[in-house]
């Protein structure tokens, strides 16, 4: 296979709990088959199962992994592995919570409804929960997760039975590689495929941002750029040219398109959700894509690239301090013009529902600017678009002083209200359950 994952595996008599790595499915209950040193057992995956065979040989078990005609090879070792088998929804009191990871820190511990977030600092066969996105201290308590559950900070935790597929759908000459979380619940669900930002990024990319997707009964899929991870076909690049951003919204309408066509999924209220560089891309895809209903944009830039690579070049991009006011900056990027990918004819043409979320203390993309281009646009569409700024966010909607990263990591939560606007958006315009 294309990339490598963790795996882990605690087998029970005839079945086995099942937890593979970062950004892909959390622990599930498989049945296993055991005929002395021989193991196999599946996953569950679209178009096919993931199956798994191997061979005891002392402390390992060695074998192959295949999905159709995907091919692989895993190594376990005797041990524990209890960050692998902690991630996933719980519900704590009358709160849902998430366990979520990425490859950047600590893995989070995250309010689904509030946006609060705790990083998860591993203790013996459990957690500290620590103060804020990725800091230590001060300690908030102890989580202690497995399989069915377990506690946080003294209350029982419910484990809450998402259902989780590892998936593969072509676009194009590449195949994309992904995992898509189904809340529980009947009927057939919404659903949003998550558009990157920019980089190589893998499927594990802002997890937390799913989060109140899935707490609201809305479906998941979180995918492998082409050509990173487990995703075939040849990387673009990071810088947003034409080409690049043609290239990752044809990807993105083949993941709507995916989503479309699984019969756990209503093909009326599929969606996309992005952040960042997905600003550029989800407004060309829904402009091409008939399968794309809906747009949730996350610090998604409304301006020309150039006017954006200018804004980061006088920020500091998050990095230091920014040398002059928020108005001389704007003025600055203003003054030299437009240049390259512009989205605003593909979002003058949408005729779906949108919302774009912003921080106005993003220093990466110009949030300012952007609302303000957006403006028009969204007052003459009758409600059906809508922009949203939270006066204390950064780039990744973490409340923030001043916007540095560096005062992100001691955070302990996303911008105050984010969520609950997510959710009341996915609510008015049908795509909550």
């Amino acid at each position: 296979m294309h990339g490598a994952s963790s795996l882990a595996i605690t087998v029970r008599g005839s079945s086995a709990e099942v937890a593979l790595g970062v950004g892909h499915a959390d622990v599930q209950r498989v049945k296993v088959r055991v005929a002395g040193a021989s193991l196999s057992f599946a996953i569950p995956g679209r178009p096919s199962a993931v199956r798994f065979s191997g061979r005891l040989r002392g402390a390992f078990l060695t074998g192959r992994v295949r999905q159709g005609n995907v091919r692989g090879t895993f190594r376990l070792r005797r041990g524990g592995a209890p960050a692998l088998f902690a991630r996933g929804y719980f519900r704590v009191g009358g709160r849902t919570l998430a366990v979520v990871d990425d490859p950047y820190g600590p893995a989070r511990l995250v309010d689904a409804d509030t946006g609060e977030v705790h990083a998860l600092y591993p203790r013996g066969g459990g957690f500290e929960i620590g103060g804020g996105f990725a800091s230590r201290t001060p300690l908030v308590g102890i989580a202690q997760l497995g399989p069915a559950g377990g506690t946080i900070a003294g209350q029982r935790a419910i484990r809450i039975p998402v259902r989780q597929l590892e998936v593969r759908f072509r676009s194009g000459d590449a195949t994309l590689a992904g995992t898509l979380t189904i809340p529980p619940g009947p009927g057939r669900h919404a659903a949003v495929a998550f558009v990157h930002g920019s980089g190589p990024t893998t499927r594990a990319y802002l997890p937390d941002l799913d989060t109140p997707f899935v707490r609201n009964g809305v479906a998941v899929l979180a995918y492998d750029k082409r050509g990173i991870g487990q995703s075939s076909g040849t990387y673009p690049g990071e810088s947003p040219s034409a080409a690049t951003i043609a290239t990752l919204a044809r990807d993105a309408e083949a993941a709507a398109r995916f989503l479309a066509s699984q019969p756990e999924l209503d093909p009326a209220r599929v969606g996309l959700a992005g952040h960042s560089q997905a600003g550029w891309i989800m407004p060309l895809a829904a402009n091409e894509e008939p399968a794309v209903h809906g747009l949730v944009v996350f610090s998604g830039p409304a301006v020309t690239a150039d006017e954006n690579d200018r804004y980061q070049n006088l920020t500091g991009e998050g990095v230091t301090p920014q040398p002059m006011s928020d108005a001389e900056i704007d003025a600055a990027v203003l003054r030299a013009g437009p240049g390259g990918v512009d989205p605003i004819p593909w979002i003058r043409r949408l005729t779906i529902p949108a919302i774009w979320l912003y921080g106005a203390r993003d220093e990466t993309i110009p949030s300012r600017l952007s609302a303000q281009r957006l403006g028009p646009i969204v007052r003459e569409s009758g409600g059906r678009l809508s922009i949203e700024t939270f006066p204390d966010a950064n780039h990744a909607l973490v409340n923030t002083k001043t916007g540095l990263t560096s005062e992100m990591l001691e955070s302990d939560r996303f911008a105050p209200g984010l969520f609950a606007r997510v959710a009341a958006w996915l609510r008015a315009n049908g795509f909550a359950a």
